[in-house]
């Protein structure tokens, strides 16, 4: 399938690299006089013509390389057959020489005089059809000698007979000439295609699907395609480019919080326009009656059984005659108890081209086919089948709901909303669904339930929800001080109802506050906190809760009259000590601000157990922030690779859920790796994408954090390549800003920075935020940080003192990044004291680990260092030397996973590639790296 791209405007094809390369090679060869015809075949859809029109845009594109070898100028004819002209006389032969028509003339007698007459109409049949076929290749001959020639056959099966003949008969003789003929021909289509080399086309993989599914709707007028149909269209498609699209067109119509009942692929009435569509329509038009109810049944479920197909049929009066007429029709296939319609379109069209009442029908024939086992499938098609609100139904479909849980879960708490009676219960379920729908990653969805919900009734509690998910929208798409307002606002309606949910509110109110970086929304929560607290009214002063409103209270106050300093370290630390909901729990231990407090140790389990659980559970709304609280966990832990692949996914996941907030995050710790690293360049661009990525009228919303971040990335890249007076100045100019678990973790660097500029006085406050954050998280790595920061503000000798505690801490975790930093400062200082021996020791420790982390100003930095110690100099590595031996992208993220322990199928499955192309990767890598087996990835610091 084709697309256009976004920079140049040059159209490509998806996922067919192979294919492209045997269409060029034909295409070169016709240059090269070793011309000859190949057929593209597949099914109607497959991408036949696209192939055909890539053969075009090589032929007359500019010259390319001589890898491609393709020259300009290359004629260029084609046609394609046509329904209506089948049965006329050479019609297609007049289509496709029309352009070079005048040439005719030019051949000898009496070949162009055969030639001409059956152009125009006048041939005898069977008399001058030997005549034309060596006129027409004599024709091609004159014209490849003038330059190149591509000929192009599209929508073979409708050429006429005798078009069909003389193409045939020239196909098999232009070998040798400078003449590519390419045939595009259905499956089963033989008169032309016989005897000739063929280029069979299969499905595009779930890559590439997913690929073009995303680049429909700024290809044309399609609307967009949620996540939850996503998987369902790529499934029905089976790699189909015309099914994906018209799939798409279809359910994207037809697509609404409702939901679509997951055992019947297409419940919507929209119909799925097209030729192919219509070709098909017409087809099933043709049929008895009987035979239709039988292809709408299969239709009407996705499971593809037999048996329960032959049962709901059985209900309805069929037979297995029916069934036969199907398969001799070639619209179905039947495999032991399975079966499929020949054509991914096939099953739209028959449940499309059915009444609402037969639809019906046939639900319920489902319905009672689906057994004891088959509970959700009932409840499913008894929703289909509904003619109006029931409420039996309803309370069916939400058990379901409760049990699917993720994408399922959401449909089936908007159906089950649709079909209750009563208003208030309606509009409970709404908003139910509506929270599951932005779990899902359906944020569009979520807000229109949440405010039809909130229409439907005066509910106070359910006013306060919808409020909290149209917060939980507009944090996600970058509006924090609109989400920290509607937050306020939403609590305020709950009263004394709800404690634990109010505080959860509150909680989210502070976040939002706090990351957007504007102490004057924090004011706003904190007299509801503060009275909370001195009364505890709403809670009880028995309930395990009291203690935590105070807690937050303590937290807003901190963090409004000192955002970067101590306070609100230990206002955290006290906060993250209470009694709290599990939902804040969580979100505070897989937070930033959680990491800070706890250290990366305690933070590490909960934010890979929260990304498994997105990932188990379908929460694709959720899965962006678990995947950034995960790889700023793997950060912190010096894991870079694999915090890069997190965040890369995790980025991936936020642009296409519309989750902007952790997009943006996700690019600021992009930033900051980059930093490390020294490229420049990608620092730069991440950190301008994390700042400007949200809506224009609101650009100053939701980016303290990310500011924070791509601040501190680019006063590291400075303080890595020994820009140090600009190091020291952009780390001053961070330091009034929020949020405070940045400054934590940047004061190790501002310290430095400020020491090796001579400005050991800058370094108090920095020091104070580090002490403060030993005093509530006493773990080896924050211990070992700053007895590092203490030995480089130590003139004297008790310097080593500090060293070789830090390096003694550093042996009791495994933070390669943080040891190798102290390593390098260790050896620095051994150096200037004259002890080259030992700073070589150190030096080398250093200079390896930031080659194995792809830290090259860091590694060069370490080498300079070694050679001032008397070491021989050597080669260094080229700016960004490739990290991972030149790895592809590709193969990069895989070794990174591979690395971790994941399996191949694994693999597959988190990069939406097959377990084969997995292993094919790994197999390229491998000679790369320089080892053999998988067991070798940890010790090149891939874990």
């Amino acid at each position: 399938m084709s697309r256009r791209c976004r920079h140049g405007g040059v159209l490509i094809i998806l996922g067919r690299a192979a294919e492209r390369e045997r269409i060029a090679a034909v295409v070169a060869g016709a240059s090269a006089g070793a011309g000859g015809a190949l057929v593209v075949r597949g099914e109607a859809g497959i991408g036949k013509t696209a192939l055909l029109a890539h053969a075009v845009r090589l032929a007359r594109g500019p010259v390319r390389s001589r890898a491609d070898g393709v020259p300009r100028g290359t004629r260029v004819l084609r046609g394609a057959g046509h329904a209506d002209e089948a049965a006329q006389p050479f019609a297609f032969l007049d289509l496709l020489l029309r352009p070079v028509r005048y040439q005719v003339a030019r051949l000898p007698e009496p070949r162009a005089t055969a030639l001409l007459a059956a152009l125009d109409g006048d041939a005898d049949g069977e008399r001058d059809r030997f005549a034309v076929r060596r006129a027409l290749l004599s024709l091609l001959c004159r014209l490849a000698a003038e330059r190149p020639l591509l000929c192009l056959v599209d929508d073979a099966r409708w050429l006429d007979p005798a078009s069909t003949d003389a193409l045939a008969f020239a196909a098999r003789r232009i070998g040798g000439e400078r003449i590519a003929l390419l045939i595009a021909a259905r499956d089963g289509d033989a008169a032309l295609a016989h005897g000739l080399p063929e280029l069979p086309l299969g499905g595009l993989g779930a890559g590439a699907a997913r690929d073009l599914l995303r680049e429909l709707p700024a290809a044309g007028p399609l609307p967009a395609v949620g996540p939850q149909s996503t998987e369902r269209i790529i499934a029905e498609a089976a790699g189909n480019p015309l099914a994906l699209r018209t799939l798409a067109a279809a359910l994207g119509a037809e697509q609404r919080a409702d939901g679509l009942n997951p055992h019947a692929f297409y419940d919507g009435t929209a119909p799925v326009a097209g030729p192919v569509p219509g070709e098909f329509r017409a087809r099933l038009e043709g049929l008895p009656a009987s035979v239709r109810t039988l292809l709408l049944v299969a239709a009407a479920g996705d499971d593809r059984d037999l048996v329960a197909m032959a049962q709901a049929a059985e209900t309805l009066g069929l037979d297995h005659a029916d069934l036969g007429h199907a398969e001799r029709a070639g619209l179905l296939q039947v495999a032991g108890l399975e079966l499929r319609f020949t054509h991914p379109l096939l099953r739209a069209v028959a449940y499309q081209a059915a009444t609402t009442e037969e639809r019906r029908a046939a639900h319920r024939a489902l319905a009672g086919a689906a057994g004891p086992d088959g509970e959700e499938r009932c409840a499913w098609h008894l929703a289909a089948a509904a003619a109006g609100p029931d409420e039996q139904v309803a309370a069916r479909l939400q058990w379901v709901a409760e049990r699917a849980g993720g994408r399922r879960g959401h449909t089936a708490h908007a159906r089950a909303a649709r079909l209750t009676p009563d208003r208030r219960v309606r509009a409970r379920r709404l908003v139910t669904a509506a929270r599951a729908a932005f779990d899902a990653g359906l944020s569009d969805d979520a807000e229109r339930l949440a405010d039809e919900a909130a229409a439907l009734t005066a509910d106070p509690g359910v006013a306060a929800a919808a409020a909290r998910v149209g917060a939980g929208v507009a944090f996600e798409r970058g509006l924090t001080r609109t989400a920290c307002r509607t937050l306020i606002d939403g609590a305020a309606l709950i009263g004394d109802r709800d404690p634990a949910e109010l505080l959860l509110m509150l909680s989210e109110a502070v976040r939002c506050g706090w990351q957007a970086g504007d102490p004057r929304l924090l004011g706003d929560v904190e007299p509801v906190l503060r009275t909370l607290a001195l009364g505890a009214v709403s809670l009880g002063r028995d309930s395990p809760l009291a203690p935590l409103p105070a807690a937050l209270s303590a937290v807003v106050a901190a963090l409004r009259t000192d955002p970067s300093g101590v306070g609100p370290v230990r206002a955290l630390a006290a906060a993250a000590n209470c009694p709290m909901p599990a939902e804040l729990n969580h979100r505070l231990m897989t937070s930033a601000i959680g990491v800070a407090v706890t250290g990366p140790e305690s933070a590490a389990d909960s934010a890979a157990e929260f990304a498994a659980r997105c990932r188990r559970d379908g929460l694709l709304g959720r899965l962006p922030y678990a995947l950034h609280s995960l790889g700023h966990v793997q950060l912190h832990q010096g894991r870079h690779h694999a915090a890069e692949t997190t965040l890369q996914e995790g980025l991936a996941r936020a642009v296409e859920t519309g989750r902007l907030h952790w997009a943006n995050q996700c690019r600021a710790l992009l930033a900051w790796i980059s930093a490390v690293r020294g490229d420049e360049a990608r620092c730069d661009a991440f950190s301008a994408d994390a700042m400007t990525d949200v809506p224009e009228a609101d650009v100053v919303e939701g980016n303290a954090l990310a500011a924070a971040y791509t601040s501190w990335a680019r006063a590291l890249l400075d303080l890595g390549y020994g820009r140090t007076a600009e190091a020291f100045a952009r780390f001053e100019a961070l330091w009034p800003t929020v949020p405070c678990s940045a400054a934590i973790r940047r004061a190790p660097d501002h310290i430095e920075a400020a020491v090796r500029c001579g400005r050991p006085d800058a370094a108090a406050r920095p020091l104070a935020l580090l002490e403060a954050w030993n005093e509530h998280n006493p773990s080896p790595a924050v211990r070992a940080v700053t007895e590092r920061c203490r030995a480089l503000l130590t003139a004297t000798g008790d310097a080593e003192q500090h060293y070789a505690e830090a390096l003694r801490l550093h042996a009791e975790t495994d933070q390669p990044y943080e040891r190798a930093r102290t390593e390098l400062l260790y050896g620095q200082w051994l150096r200037r004291v004259r002890r080259r021996a030992k700073a070589r020791t150190h030096l080398e420790a250093a200079e390896e680990a930031f080659q194995l982390l792809g830290a090259h100003p860091w590694t060069v930095a370490a080498r300079t260092e070694l050679e001032a110690t008397g070491v021989p100099a050597a080669s260094p590595p080229g700016p960004l030397a490739p990290v991972g031996g030149g790895l592809t992208h590709q193969e990069l993220q895989i070794v990174r996973l591979a690395a971790s322990g994941a399996s191949n199928r694994e693999i597959a499955t988190r990069l939406f590639l097959s377990p084969r192309t997995v292993g094919n990767h790994l197999y390229r890598a491998f000679p790369k790296l320089g080892i053999k087996r998988r067991a070798e990835l940890s010790r090149l610091g891939f874990g």
